[in-house]
């Protein structure tokens, strides 16, 4: 009878070292997850980060220097959106930024990366065929109509440039500059079709 009751004590021991081992493993991995999510999202729209973008796209372009397939790296900036901040406020500002960091994930795939690069630019990383090259446009038009639906009462629109890699260039950094530049080209063109 004794034996049994130690026996008892002892399953009852393990099954609460268990327990209690399971919740620290639990406790560990979500502080894990969380430092992870801190170190490679953007806190105020939980867009993946800058520095995520250059480590993700160091890896991407090697590997698909072997595959020889497109990427497309899309660079956007919203026009109007200081006026937003001064007007407004920065919290409405802030609900502006989300609400497009939204629009921009619902855009693209599941598999594309959307970078919140700083301040109003995004950035978009985008694995593509010869086909989707081309569709790209339509659905940055698409993306464009709708933020200026959305955003009508502050004058929000989004300019955009497109560089493909490795048509136009094989390194992140050019990729960036080609489409920056892309991207001004159509912004000044809206203010002279404006005038």
């Amino acid at each position: 009878m004794r034996a049994e009751i130690q026996v008892k004590l002892l399953e009852n021991l393990l099954d609460e070292i268990t327990k209690r081992y399971d919740s620290f493993i639990k406790e560990q991995n979500e502080k894990i997850e969380d430092t992870l999510e801190k170190a490679t999202k953007d806190p105020l729209t939980h867009l993946y980060n800058r520095e995520f973008l250059s480590e993700y796209a160091e890896k991407v372009l090697k590997e698909n220097r072997r595959k020889g397939e497109s990427i497309a790296l899309i660079f956007l900036d919203l026009d109007n959106f200081k006026p937003v901040n001064d007007n407004y406020g920065h919290e409405e500002g802030d609900k502006v930024l989300k609400n497009v960091a939204e629009m921009l994930k619902n855009s693209f795939r599941d598999q594309d990366i959307v970078v919140r690069y700083g301040g109003d630019e995004f950035i978009v990383f985008a694995q593509l065929n010869r086909v989707q090259v081309y569709e790209l446009n339509e659905v940055l038009k698409s993306l464009q109509n709708r933020i200026e639906d959305n955003f009508q009462k502050y004058g929000i629109s989004i300019s955009y440039g497109i560089s493909i890699y490795p048509l136009e260039a094989n390194n992140l950094e050019v990729l960036i500059y080609i489409a920056d530049k892309k991207m001004y080209e159509q912004k000044k063109r809206k203010k002279l079709d404006e005038n």
